[in-house]
């Protein structure tokens, strides 16, 4: 990979102009005249429903003409759910040969006529699924975390230059920056509304989450991927899965990743071990404590920017009442980081009185408004930088060191990826929990 430098460029890159390089179907399509693009969909789960019908809320010219996931049941769950669903008549056209399940359900899809994918699968199958969707010549919609590892965050900026190059669009599942009340406070704060940044708060603090039993048919690797939030090499752990929200406004605020990291944290009630014991009976394993999984349950960072100021994270699953928010501190003023201005003094200056959207459905506007208007966005480096932010948190904390955003982007070796032989029906993936005094590597 070319060597980045901690000023890579952090704000949304426009391609110019609407001709496409040879091979990009869908923008010789416009070019042609036509104003519907066609989606496929990797990844059929939760967040997959969720994004397609958010794709067609978000704008009347999309056709879903293909679906792909792991197993079977969800991809032609997929395909029967959308086409019982009244409002989107005459849109959904997914014929029986375009539902695909499978380790190579992805290359299925990628290889239809889709000019448009969106990216649902685990994070640790995204910076694969990206390169592939990229040189396939597809525009990419795409959920964070982009990557579980430094290695996955350079794929990811590798192949976003290369969308660039393609004039392919790029957007990712960070719905905040889409929302037209931030946008607006962000302008303040970048103009200095609130004074030099000196300090902040991010927080994603939760309860727990799913755990999934075995199923007749399952090998390891398929329980441990529909069980994959519990698995590092998967999900990321919880700092990355669902605190890189949070981590990612703190980045917009300073317009750029922090340039040191600090962590730490454990794990101490996350336990599945009645739930484990019973897979391992289903397996057949005289072990059952790899079946608990290997995150942790809270983890606590200290981003020091570029500027100076310090600023703290805290992401965690624990029982309590739990906060979901970010507060900036400049030396003129306080934000919620979501609509509002005080002063030092807690008055306020400033509040959003425009109009409110919701960005999951805003950001799929974005990026079709984007395509068809021959300028597609492509936030694919900004994306990779804020999941290595919450990735430098996370190793940090595993491994109690203390290190820089250059040694992170740039001489980290860490690649969670078990290898692409390895992924397949049969046995599964297993890490040990992280001690906090683990290697940095």
């Amino acid at each position: 990979m070319a060597e980045q430098t901690n000023k890579t460029k952090t704000t949304t890159a426009a391609a110019v102009g609407a001709a496409a390089l040879a091979g990009s179907a869908v923008n010789l399509a416009f070019g042609q005249g036509s104003d519907r693009i066609k989606v496929g969909v990797i990844g059929c789960g939760g967040r997959g429903s969720g994004a397609v019908r958010n794709n067609l809320d978000a704008v009347p010219n999309t056709d879903v003409v293909a679906v792909g996931d792991l197993f079977e049941s969800k991809a032609k769950g997929m395909k029967s759910g959308l086409d019982r669903e009244q409002k989107y008549k005459g849109r959904i056209k997914i014929g029986d040969d375009k539902v695909f399940w499978g380790y190579d359900a992805y290359k299925k899809v990628l290889d239809t006529d889709c000019q448009l994918v969106i990216l649902t699968q685990p994070p640790g199958f995204r910076p694969r699924h990206f390169k592939a969707a990229i040189e396939a010549g597809k525009n990419v919609f795409f959920e964070k975390p982009v990557a579980v590892d430094p290695t996955g965050c350079r794929i990811i900026i590798e192949a976003s230059k290369l969308a660039e190059q393609k004039k392919l669009g790029v957007v990712c599942g960070t719905q905040r920056r889409h929302e037209f009340s931030r946008q607006e406070l962000m302008k303040r704060i970048h103009d200095g509304a609130i004074g030099e940044l000196v300090g902040g708060q991010c927080y994603w603090v939760g309860g727990g989450i799913w755990y999934r039993g075995a199923s007749e048919g399952q090998t390891e690797m398929d329980w441990q991927c529909h069980n994959w939030y519990h698995f590092t090499w998967l999900s990321g752990d919880q700092i990355c899965e669902q605190h890189i929200h949070n981590i990612d406004i703190l980045n917009w605020c300073f317009n750029g990743p922090p340039k040191k990291f600090l962590g730490m944290g454990g794990r101490i009630q996350r336990d599945y071990s009645k739930q484990a014991k019973e897979v391992a009976q289903f397996f057949k394993s005289d072990s059952w404590e790899k079946y608990n999984g290997d995150i942790w349950d809270h983890i606590t960072t200290e981003l020091e920017y570029a500027n100076g100021a310090r600023c703290l994270s805290l992401a965690a699953h624990l029982p309590g009442s739990g906060r979901v928010n970010e507060r900036i501190v400049g030396s003129k003023g306080i934000s919620n980081c979501s609509n509002s201005i005080q002063d030092l003094k807690g008055q306020n200056v400033w509040t959003y009185k425009g109009q409110h959207v919701n960005g999951m459905v805003q950001e799929h506007k974005d990026l079709v408004d984007s395509i068809m208007a021959g300028k597609p966005l492509n936030e694919g480096v900004r994306i990779a930088e804020s999941t290595l932010t919450a990735i430098g948190g996370r190793m940090s904390a595993f491994t109690g060191r203390e290190f820089s955003w250059d040694w992170l982007l740039n001489a980290s070796k860490l690649d969670l990826w078990p290898g692409d032989d390895k992924i397949k029906p049969g046995a599964g993936h297993f890490n040990p929990i992280p001690t906090g005094r683990d290697p940095l590597v």
